[in-house]
């Protein structure tokens, strides 16, 4: 071989070594230059330990949680954590986290769901949607929807024409009709999980058994100070005399009282109820044409869980009671129809007194927003 053809194998190598060499150059600062555009991917946290449910009407295929809802604010969870430890998180800035109003949804006396769509929903479409089961629910119900632009929520009625891409949906637990049932809760519960699912929502479902065990104590609570105190005003003993509606007016007009249907009722600076008086006549009950009547029975009413100084509303219905017996000449009565003695005034005012402290005690102040839910 001679030397010509050495020199042009050895120009050769040399050659190669400098492109490849040159290559690997640039390929260096194009996956730095990447990097500093577009950082690392992250998880998709959204699908992170949660069952995707596909929907006929959904075939994209809506995420929806098996028994746990978003964790916001925490920090996301490392790539070896138990599928069924996960703590799901949610950051997305165009979306706010805003506590529910407690007037409205009160996790301590509701079971609270909150649903987060991937796109806003038309309300009237989630009305519709919940028609088919809403009708199994026989205790009281709260729709609210966020108003991302204001940061604030407002309840959501059939012919509202917006639409929403947070909701809370709140079941009340207790009334005065007792805890809710085993089946009320499974069919709120399966709905929500069906209009998630149907729209593309995001939801937590809770463990239904906790939640019946805390109804039936908040209930149990409940019962034990639930008084609804009444005085009465009747005939005196051996009297054929009928109270006069005449000389009872004056009475009720210098009191305050209002006509509210078959009553009268004594209002607070607020407008709430403090105690209501009823006017039963041989005809009937008798209010706005009392005057006119003849009375065979005076009933006055105290609603101790729902007004906020018991002993005060006692107070002035007692107050009441005593001009009223005088103006008609009858006598005051206890709930019994028994003579109402001082005693019995004292032992039930310390009564009211007690019992609205136990309330205080257990976080439902009597009178307070969640005292008249859970006593309606």
């Amino acid at each position: 071989m001679s030397e010509l053809q050495l020199a042009l194998i050895g120009f050769g190598i040399l050659l190669v070594a400098v492109v490849w060499g040159y290559n690997l150059l640039q390929s260096r600062k194009q996956r730095n230059l990447a990097k500093s555009v577009f950082p690392d991917a992250k998880p998709d946290v959204l699908m992170a330990g949660r069952e995707v449910g596909t929907d006929p009407k959904n075939p994209s295929g809506a995420t929806v949680s098996s028994q746990r809802e978003p964790t916001f604010g925490t920090p996301a969870p490392a790539e070896d954590t138990p599928p069924s430890e996960i703590a799901i998180e949610i950051q997305d800035a165009t979306r706010q986290v805003t506590a529910v109003p407690a007037e409205w949804a009160d996790a301590s006396v509701d079971c609270l769901l909150r649903i987060e769509f991937v796109d806003a929903v038309p309300v009237a479409n989630l009305w519709a949607e919940r028609a088919g089961w809403s009708q199994l629910i026989d205790k009281p119900v709260q729709w609210l929807g966020l108003d991302e632009r204001s940061g604030r929520w407002r309840t959501l009625l059939p012919q509202d024409p917006g639409a929403v891409a947070q909701v809370a949906v709140a079941l009340q637990l207790v009334d005065r009709k007792g805890p809710v049932s085993e089946v009320t809760l499974a069919a709120f519960c399966d709905g929500i999980r069906q209009l998630a699912q149907h729209f593309s929502g995001l939801v937590e479902l809770p463990e239904t058994t906790p939640v019946l065990a805390a109804a039936h104590d908040l209930d149990a609570f409940c019962a034990a100070v639930d008084l609804q105190l009444a005085l009465h005003v009747l005939p005196r003993q051996g009297s054929l005399n009928e109270l006069s509606g005449a000389k009872l007016k004056p009475v009720i007009d210098a009191s305050g009282l209002k006509p509210e249907g078959e009553r009268f009722v004594a209002l607070d600076g607020n407008g709430a109820e403090i105690f209501a008086l009823t006017c039963q006549a041989a005809s009937g009950f008798a209010t706005v044409d009392v005057e006119a009547q003849s009375l065979t029975e005076l009933t006055l009413s105290l609603d101790v869980p729902r007004v906020t100084d018991g002993a005060a509303a006692f107070d002035r219905m007692l107050d009441f009671a005593r001009q009223g017996a005088i103006a008609v000449g009858g006598q005051l009565a206890d709930a019994n129809r028994n003579p109402l003695s001082d005693a019995t005034s004292i032992a039930l005012r310390a009564r009211i007194s007690e019992l609205q402290a136990q309330m205080a005690r257990n976080g439902i102040p009597a009178g307070d927003v969640r005292a008249l839910r859970l006593f309606a």
